[in-house]
């Protein structure tokens, strides 16, 4: 019931946006958005079926500010709530903004906290802190570089080339191998929009699309086109699929680079 209320609300959106997101049509088109939004806001984008483990400062951050580059500030000035930040961003998923020119904020200046939704990396930033682990893995001492945080705001970047699509058709077509996937869970980057964008090149295709197989098992679907080009999907694996499905993804990445079938 539950999926089938979000796909109406989906159609209603939609139908009342036309399409539009980010700039938004009218005040019924706004409530409708909100709606959705609230339904999935509490979801943990990265993996839908995983529960949200929020780390310590983002527990306590009840009222979060927007925290971004001065430069950034005017574009970003807004008493919206954050799921409306987000949107306007590009970082909302599924009802997000396309990719648009201009700076890219991170989720640290989204969030005014140092990790990202639904993860808890307390350890894991104390452990790559460690001097000991430093060392060992070269790193150079912490004040020197300063200190490893999952997601930086010390880093900043700006869209400014729009669509890869003419660059993967570039490369496609003049020989490179190309294998596109995604975990099947992953509300950040859905499946269903990396098929689209692999679909739109337009090549023909030379695998129908059919299960793969690990350890005995269907790990997945598979569609292959023309300039050896192949969309995958990993079934039960969130954003990060080495994470959630670590078998499965050296097996199908150990039997690409092999140039073997998958």
């Amino acid at each position: 019931m539950a999926v089938f209320n979000l796909i109406t609300y989906f159609q209603e959106v939609n139908s009342e946006c036309k399409g539009n997101f980010y700039i938004l049509l009218s005040e019924t088109c706004e409530s409708k958005l909100e709606k959705v939004e609230k339904n999935i806001k509490d979801l943990n984008i990265y993996d839908i079926l995983e529960p949200c483990y929020h780390a310590p400062e983002t527990l306590e951050n009840t009222d979060i500010k927007i925290r971004l580059p001065s430069s950034f500030r005017k574009l970003g000035e807004t008493n919206r709530p954050l799921a409306v930040r987000t949107r306007m961003f590009g970082r909302a998923w599924p009802l997000r903004a396309p990719v648009r020119d201009g700076i890219v904020p991170t989720w640290p200046q989204l969030l005014d906290a140092e990790s990202v939704p639904c993860t808890d990396d307390t350890v894991a930033t104390q452990w790559l802190n460690d001097p000991a682990v430093r060392k060992a893995i070269h790193a150079e001492e912490e004040t020197a570089i300063g200190k490893w945080e999952l997601c930086t705001d010390k880093i900043l970047y700006d869209h400014d080339a729009g669509s890869m699509i003419v660059y993967h058709k570039n490369l496609t077509s003049g020989g490179y191998r190309a294998l596109i996937y995604s975990g099947d869970h992953d509300m950040c980057v859905p499946f269903t929009g990396s098929q689209a964008w692999t679909r739109s090149i337009g090549y023909e295709i030379v695998d129908e699309w059919r299960p793969w197989m690990s350890n005995g098992q269907v790990a997945g679907y598979l569609q292959g086109y023309a300039n050896n080009l192949t969309f995958l999907t990993i079934k039960g694996a969130g954003h990060t699929v080495p994470e959630y499905k670590p078998e499965e993804a050296l097996d199908f990445y150990s039997r690409f680079l092999a140039g073997k079938a998958i």
